[in-house]
């Protein structure tokens, strides 16, 4: 089969429901030809709410549900007019939109997996096919769902010393190890910064812990730290994903701390998370990479280089940063389209590799 190259419009909404990212890109599933476009679309304050209210339940309303969902469906369409608008001047069709949504419930164990964001309503509304169910294809395929975007990694990383370590810094932090040969690995390391910022929300009313100022003001609790970092999960092998309930008794830990030394407990909290994880890779990163919202936080960043060695982010080292988020689910929908596997045994445990995706057509 010969490849093409398609023109793909990504859509990726990130676990802590701060914003959604898109990006347009000319790709084969082996290459990226062009960026033609990246956009980062902050959530309305309200719409932001009800998602973290949702994602918090423990038994969360179908109605309300319903109701989120048309409204997240509604803002992803938008913003996507947007960008497509902006782009038809130059002649930019579109041949693909490759959805992620926003997780609304996600439990690898029982195969469970939805998101916000309504693949019938953006292919209908865009009049464009629409690529997603990537995690539950690959649940289907007796993996746990995450991380799906190494791949697209080892693309990035092409030039990149090796064995080298990319670490999203989102609401939940992944991980990708890419060896010596192109050996990949990949999993969850765990919550990331959605508690972090849930904490600054509740005791502060900031949304996030804008350049790590309140966690800098703050003392780390050894005590409570070190009784954080025996939860259950971050002792478990991967391949793993996360899920909320893997970490729903951190908060109550830290409460009764100042919402200072909360903060630098919880900015501890993730970089020891990470340093913890190396004991899963096959060998010691020579570079460790750090992409997303928590590398615009100099407190944890400060941490991250005086716990690992040779440090950097995406934005020093590798030859695209924006969005990159979107722009590897738009690259992963392209290599479903090519029949290329897109998830393997050694990074979501699935049986033999996966080429897994729905594509939904507009009516």
């Amino acid at each position: 089969m010969q490849l093409q190259n398609k023109t793909v419009l990504g859509l990726y909404s990130d676990p802590s429901a701060l914003a959604i990212e898109l990006a347009v890109i000319e790709t084969d599933g082996l290459d990226i030809t062009k960026v033609h476009q990246t956009r980062f679309c902050p959530y309305p304050h309200e719409l932001r709410e009800q998602l973290l209210t949702y994602t918090t339940q423990k038994q969360p309303d179908p109605n309300f549900f319903n109701q989120l969902n048309h409204d997240v469906t509604q803002f992803f369409i938008q913003s996507a007019k947007e960008l497509m608008e902006e782009l038809f001047p130059q002649k930019i069709d579109i041949d693909l939109i490759a959805l992620s949504g926003h997780t609304a419930q996600h439990n690898p164990a029982q195969k469970i997996h939805f998101n916000f964001g309504d693949a019938q309503m953006i292919a209908n509304a865009l009049k464009k096919p629409v690529a997603h169910h990537f995690v539950k294809e690959d649940l289907n395929a007796g993996g746990v769902g995450s991380p799906l975007l190494t791949t697209f990694w080892a693309v990035l990383c092409q030039k990149v010393e090796k064995p080298v370590a990319i670490v999203a810094l989102g609401g939940i932090s992944h991980l990708v190890y890419i060896g010596p040969v192109g050996e990949l690995v990949g999993f969850d390391i765990g919550v990331g910064l959605s508690l972090l910022d849930r904490w600054v929300l509740k005791h502060t009313g900031q949304e996030i812990d804008f350049n790590g100022t309140l966690a800098a003001k703050g003392k780390v609790d050894e005590r409570v730290l070190n009784a954080i970092m025996h939860t259950e999960y971050l002792l478990q092998k991967p391949p793993k994903s996360v899920q909320k309930e893997n970490f729903a008794n951190v908060l109550e830990q830290v409460e009764g701390l100042s919402p200072a030394d909360g903060a630098a407990t919880l900015t501890a909290f993730v970089t020891q998370s990470i340093v913890k994880a190396q004991q899963f890779l096959p060998a010691s990163p020579a570079l460790w990479i750090f992409i997303g919202g928590g590398t615009y936080n100099p407190t944890l960043m400060l941490q991250l280089a005086q716990a690992l060695p040779h440090i950097t982010t995406a934005k020093e080292t590798l030859p695209f940063m924006e969005s990159l988020n979107a722009m590897g689910f738009a690259f992963i929908a392209a290599r479903h389209l090519m029949g290329l596997p897109i998830s393997f045994p050694e990074t979501t445990g699935v049986h033999q590799p996966l080429s897994g995706a729905e594509i939904t057509q507009p009516e």
